[in-house]
């Protein structure tokens, strides 16, 4: 049996046909051009139309908020127009084959639990880095949706409790804030082009890089103080496209493990692991919900 698999996020969908020893193939990412929620099935029809061979479902990681179990999206995250559609009954309208939804991080939580850093845990979280900061939880070997599918948000954390106009987690935890910190130290104009680049200038053994990581670290680092205080995991899997680069990851472990120190009770300390599937997590984790499903 074969599967097609989409990703769909802000800047567009990646796309895979994926077997049941979950190998990809026919792969692919169509950029976001589409501005109404007809213009994205038009898109998704020529994907599954495109393949030029016949699959058993399609299995869709998506941004926003939705019920998995309908499809119904609560909020379409970066792809506002999606809010209030149903998805599946879209998408299957189109493809007139079986179809599953699920939001995107706990897919990524799923594949880590099932095939890659996490298959040890009975509890555990995910933490996914880009430009925002995607969350997921899993107790008890099972993804927890919460009352009305919204747990899991890490994005939309305050950073001060007491200040309801504080920023979230998102405007100063995604990849953006580490960018455009490290712009303020080293007062360039604007920040680095991206993660790969400043990554190159901290293993290059950029000083003012290096101190921007730190601080970056620092606050993440306190953030999973406060997740393991609620949740009390086993582990916390870092993901996006950040968790490929060993020196953040290792650093994150230290400024965690400060952090930890300075706790008036001692918390047990859950372990901080990149996720081993990195970018294909979503692709692979829709694929094992569609199966379940």
């Amino acid at each position: 049996m074969h599967w097609l698999a989409l990703d769909v996020g802000g800047s567009g969908i990646k796309h895979a046909v994926v077997n049941q020893a979950y190998e990809l193939s026919d792969r692919g990412i169509v950029p976001t051009r589409y501005d109404s929620h007809a213009a994205f099935i038009d898109t998704v029809g020529g994907i599954y139309h495109g393949l030029g061979r016949p699959v058993d479902g399609v299995a869709i990681s998506s941004c926003g908020e939705l019920d998995p179990r309908t499809g119904q999206m609560f909020s379409g995250g970066t792809l506002r127009f999606n809010s209030g559609v149903n998805m599946i009954e879209s998408v299957q309208a189109r493809c007139g084959v079986p179809v599953t939804v699920e939001n995107d991080a706990n897919c990524a939580l799923l594949a880590e639990a099932r095939l890659g850093s996490l298959t040890d845990c009975r509890n555990a979280a995910a933490l996914i880095i880009g430009t925002a900061v995607g969350g997921a939880i899993m107790i008890e070997r099972a993804i927890y949706h919460g009352s009305h599918f919204h747990a899991g948000n890490a994005s939309f954390t305050r950073t001060d409790v007491r200040d309801p106009a504080s920023p979230q987690l998102n405007q100063v935890a995604g990849v953006g804030a580490l960018l455009a910190g490290y712009a303020r130290s080293s007062g360039t104009v604007g920040p680095v082009a991206n993660g790969r680049e400043f990554f190159e200038r901290v293993n290059a053994g950029d000083r003012v890089a290096d101190a921007a990581l730190t601080d970056y670290c620092a606050v993440l680092g306190g953030y999973i103080v406060n997740l393991q205080a609620l949740l009390d995991v086993d582990a916390v899997a870092i993901g996006g496209g950040i968790s490929a680069q060993s020196v953040f990851v290792e650093r994150l472990r230290t400024m965690a493990e400060a952090a930890f120190a300075q706790t008036t009770v001692q918390l047990p300390r859950p372990e901080i692991r990149a996720c081993r599937h990195f970018n294909d997590a979503n692709l692979l984790g829709a694929v094992l919900h569609h199966r379940a499903a």
